[in-house]
């Protein structure tokens, strides 16, 4: 089971559905494989230009030092490892800066499982709060 959070725009009670993202929490395996693919798909242009960033220090820091290709990917690596590791909050402040909040949290093997319960759970309360 994984953890999501799940971001709505603010006041969409009625709609909650139609503008809910799921962000999967915890490690992000295509933001750490393939950094530049995941930020375009999730139109995250900072991490898009910190990859860049990224890339082009230690290209110089590997000619500047004359390291080894081993090592110059070794390096590049364990900054990979660092997007793979903070996606999830990257992609949670992008939704915070377009103004969606974080509504609650939900569990699935899939993000199609998180919403069916999150969504599920979100009936249940709405039909209580109706009852007399």
């Amino acid at each position: 089971m994984f953890l999501y959070s799940v971001f709505q725009p603010a006041g969409a009670r009625e709609s909650a559905a139609e503008g809910a993202v799921f962000v999967r929490q915890g490690f992000d395996r295509l933001a750490f494989l393939l950094t530049p693919v995941w930020a375009i798909r999730h139109r995250l242009w900072r991490m898009l230009g910190l990859w860049a960033l990224w890339a082009v220090v230690v290209a110089a820091l590997a000619a500047a030092l004359r390291l080894d290709g081993a090592v110059a990917t070794l390096v590049y690596t364990l900054g990979a490892l660092g997007f793979g590791l903070e996606a999830d909050r990257a992609r949670e402040e992008a939704l915070a800066r377009k103004g969606l909040l974080l509504q609650g949290l939900s569990l699935g093997e899939t993000a199609g499982d998180a919403e069916r319960i999150y969504f599920d759970r979100f009936l249940n309360m709405n039909a209580q709060e109706q009852r007399p």
